[in-house]
């Protein structure tokens, strides 16, 4: 690992099952395996990273707002453009919620991305930049 690189992520989700469902697809789509299972936690880990998703409070079941302090959005990383093609058309199959399709983006030179919702509306993204 290098100094500085995200080790994991932890989300709170308003319904385990539905978001183990989900992001079981989208993270073994990503080469993540599912470890450690609880009633209070769901762990996947990659080579580089892991993930884990915890069940919200009763109380705080409202959707994600990315403009609020917080988190604003989560981006993957992909290795080709490729990648982020075919993981739109399975999202597209899932009926996941796509914000935008696969395009380029200023941001970078050559910059492609595509972004879409988790079950509980958290922006993520799947970004290629060439090297």
């Amino acid at each position: 690992m290098k100094l500085g690189a995200i080790h994991h992520i932890a989300l709170t989700v308003s319904d385990m099952e539905r978001s183990e469902a989900f992001y079981n697809k989208l993270l073994g789509f990503m080469g993540y395996e599912q470890g450690e299972k609880t009633e209070q936690l769901i762990l996947w880990a990659s080579s580089h990273s892991a993930m884990t998703i915890s069940p919200a409070k009763q109380q705080f079941h409202q959707k994600c707002d990315r403009y609020s302090p917080g988190l604003h959005h989560l981006a993957f990383s992909a290795d080709r453009r490729e990648d982020i093609d075919k993981l739109y058309q399975e999202l597209l199959e899932q009926q996941v919620t796509i914000l935008d399709p696969p395009a380029e983006y200023d941001y970078l030179p050559g910059y492609y991305a595509v972004y879409f919702l988790d079950p509980d509306g958290i922006k993520l993204e799947l970004a290629h930049t060439p090297t």
